[in-house]
């Protein structure tokens, strides 16, 4: 609920049900594949000349290394805590990093999707913007910059250099979750909206919009090669937005219930389940890129052939 101007009881300090030695081996099956495979695309875009030169590769390469940060330090430190039952070592420098990567980079990662869904639509529906080399730098690179900018800057004022006192829990993971500027008038509203709420939106409503304009396009045009070109960009696209919205709409719907005006126990196991499932947007999304980039696939899967072939060949070689 907002109470001058600040956020009170719109945040639970609770575990999911789960058993945390589930949830141990859970993350753990899951953090190691998804590690190799975000190192894997992130080798393939960068060495790949056509592949780095795409415009709608760059918001792929910027939430892979995001989710790589979320994978070495956010998931390691929820391993540690599901191995030990405590939050160790048992101190502040731990949790505020603790604290910036799960809230601030998970956030940016949000708010980066959001642009990534408009930076799609444009790229499919208004390309000729990005013809030209100062519209290009407009349009696609100058927002990004802003953004990730605005990311860091926030979250290391509010976060490591909070204008308030934090209080840690060392008994629940990421120290409870809870830091202290969520507390005061008008910074924990504009982060849960502004940050949250209103990036989830913007990747529902032109999901939506670029759904409905290929299928009107399709049957009205009749243009086969038009709708091969914006197939694999649509796809990709809704592949992604997917993801990021089963776990953000009900974590957002319920926070935006409590700050207006809704109990504080209304939602309250939804979110909290909603909040643990935002840990498999990150472990699943090196997943759902790869299997939207068919290049990606085919030289991958060409590399381990070879990899296979080539540990065969040493196998067979008998010394003369």
């Amino acid at each position: 609920m907002i109470t001058n101007g600040s956020l009170t009881g719109l945040f639970t300090e609770e575990e999911i049900s789960l058993p945390r030695q589930f949830r141990f081996w859970l993350f753990l099956i899951l953090v190691i594949p998804s590690f190799y495979c975000s190192c894997i695309l992130l080798f393939q875009l960068f060495t790949n000349k056509q592949s780095r030169s795409q415009l709608s590769n760059h918001i792929i390469i910027c939430l892979l290394i995001f989710g790589l940060v979320i994978e070495l330090i956010d998931i390691p430190f929820h391993l540690s805590f599901l191995q030990l039952g405590v939050v160790r070592p048992s101190t502040p420098t731990l949790c505020t990093a603790w604290w910036f990567v799960d809230t601030g980079i998970y956030n940016g990662c949000v708010i980066i999707m959001a642009w990534g869904s408009i930076h799609r639509y444009l790229l499919i529906f208004h390309d000729r913007l990005f013809l030209i080399a100062r519209k290009r730098f407009l349009y696609h690179t100058m927002p990004l910059i802003i953004l990730i900018l605005y990311i860091f800057i926030f979250y290391i004022v509010v976060i490591i250099f909070p204008p308030c006192s934090n209080t840690y829990n060392y008994n629940l993971p990421v120290c409870g979750e809870l830091p202290c500027y969520l507390g005061v008038p008008l910074l924990g509203i504009w982060d849960t909206v502004i940050n949250s709420i209103i990036p989830t939106a913007i990747i529902t409503i032109f999901s939506i919009l670029v759904l409905a304009r290929v299928y009107i396009q399709k049957r009205r045009l009749h243009q086969a090669n038009l709708w091969r070109r914006q197939r694999k960009m649509t796809i990709q696209l809704l592949a992604i937005c997917i993801l990021y919205l089963a776990a953000n709409i009900p974590l957002n719907l319920v926070t935006l219930g409590h700050i207006c005006g809704l109990s504080p126990s209304f939602g309250a196991d939804v979110q909290v389940y909603a909040d643990y499932l935002c840990y498999f947007v990150t472990l699943l999304f090196p997943f759902v890129c790869l299997s939207t980039l068919s290049e990606m696939v085919k030289k991958v899967q060409w590399k381990g052939l070879l990899l296979f072939r080539r540990s065969q060949h040493i196998t067979v070689v008998n010394p003369k």
